[in-house]
C-alpha cells in the first residue's frame, strides 16, 4: 500500500503512554522514552484518573513531557485514542506503563521506515521477564496476523497518516483493541516490516482465565467482521485456539517447564526463544 506521503529525514515520533495507578512502573516507561538515542520524540502520558502516587511522579516529570492529562476514560481503547489525537508527529509509538523500551528503539524504527517508503507499520521483537530474569524473546510475525495475534504491540510503530485514513482504536474492544486494529490496517493493505532487533521489554505476568477467553473471543469477533469467509473466522478455528491457550496455560500452571519450553520455540506459531 502506497501511503501517500513520504515522512521527512528527520521525522518527529510522538511517543504515548497510558497510565493508571502503577507508581511502581511508570518511571521505568518514561525514563526508557526519554533517553532515546533518537532526538526528535515528542512524549505524550494519558492518565486514567489514578489515586495512587502516579500523578505525583508526572508532576516530577512535568517539563520533559510534551503533554500530559489525568482524567477518567471509557477504556484502554479511549486512552490510546485521546493520545493519539494529542500527537503531532508522523510516526507513533505506543508503550503502556510497566513496560520500556530500548535505548536504541526509536532510532532503530525512523532507520527501518526511511529504507522503504512503502512501509507503514514497523514492529519487532519484544523481550519478556520475570522480575530482573529475562525469560524469553518473542518475535513479531505479520504474515500470521489473520491466524491470531502474532504482532507484539509494544514494538509497534505506526505512521499517523494510517490512523487518519483508517481510524484509531475501536471502543467496543476491551481487551484485544490491538489486534482489532493492526488486522484492520493489515486488511487494508498496510505494509508490515518486522526487526530481529528487541525493541521493547515487557514483564511476564500472565492473564487470568477470564480475560484471556475474553480476548481470545474478541480476537474471533475481529476475524468475523474483517475476514469474511475465511477459515480463520470460523467457529472451529476459535475453538481450535481456545484449546491451545488451555493446554499451554496448564502447562504453566503445573510448572511443566520442558513441555513449555518445547511448545513455545517449536510447536508455536510465533516462536519464543528461551534465554
Amino acid at each position: 500500500m502506497r501511503t501517500g506521503k513520504h515522512i521527512s529525514k528527520k521525522p518527529l515520533v510522538s511517543i504515548i503512554t497510558i497510565v493508571l495507578n502503577d507508581e511502581s512502573d511508570i518511571r521505568q516507561t518514561m525514563d526508557s522514552v526519554l533517553q532515546q538515542s533518537y532526538e526528535f520524540v515528542e512524549y505524550i502520558v494519558i492518565d486514567g484518573g489514578s489515586k495512587d502516587g502516579t500523578v505525583s511522579i508526572l508532576e516530577e516529570y512535568d517539563s520533559q513531557l510534551t503533554f500530559w492529562q489525568s482524567t477518567a476514560d471509557s477504556g484502554i481503547s479511549d486512552a490510546f485514542n485521546k493520545g493519539i489525537q494529542r500527537a503531532r508527529g508522523e510516526i507513533i509509538g505506543l508503550i503502556n506503563a510497566g513496560d520500556w523500551y530500548e535505548a536504541n528503539t526509536v532510532e532503530c524504527v525512523v532507520d527501518a521506515f526511511l529504507a522503504d517508503r512503502e512501509v507503514a507499520v514497523v514492529c519487532g521483537a519484544l523481550q519478556f521477564w520475570k522480575g530482573l530474569q529475562q525469560e524469553y524473546i518473542c518475535s513479531s510475525v505479520p504474515e500470521l496476523l489473520e491466524r491470531e495475534m502474532s504482532v507484539t504491540h509494544p514494538t509497534c510503530f505506526v505512521l499517523t497518516d494510517l490512523y487518519k485514513r483508517f481510524g484509531m482504536f475501536s471502543n467496543d474492544y476491551k481487551l484485544a483493541m490491538d489486534y482489532e486494529l493492526l488486522l484492520r490496517f493489515k486488511c487494508k493493505g498496510a505494509i508490515f516490516v518486522s526487526l530481529d532487533n528487541v525493541l521493547a521489554n515487557m514483564q511476564h505476568d500472565g492473564i487470568s482465565e477470564e480475560n484471556w477467553k475474553n480476548a481470545l473471543r474478541e480476537t474471533h469477533r475481529a476475524r468475523t467482521e474483517l475476514l469474511g469467509n475465511s477459515f480463520f473466522s470460523t467457529i472451529w478455528y476459535y475453538y481450535f485456539l481456545t484449546l491451545k491457550r488451555g493446554v499451554r496455560i496448564v502447562m504453566e500452571k503445573l510448572h511443566l517447564d520442558g513441555l513449555l519450553h518445547f511448545y513455545r520455540s517449536r510447536l508455536a506459531l510465533v516462536k519464543k526463544i528461551k534465554l
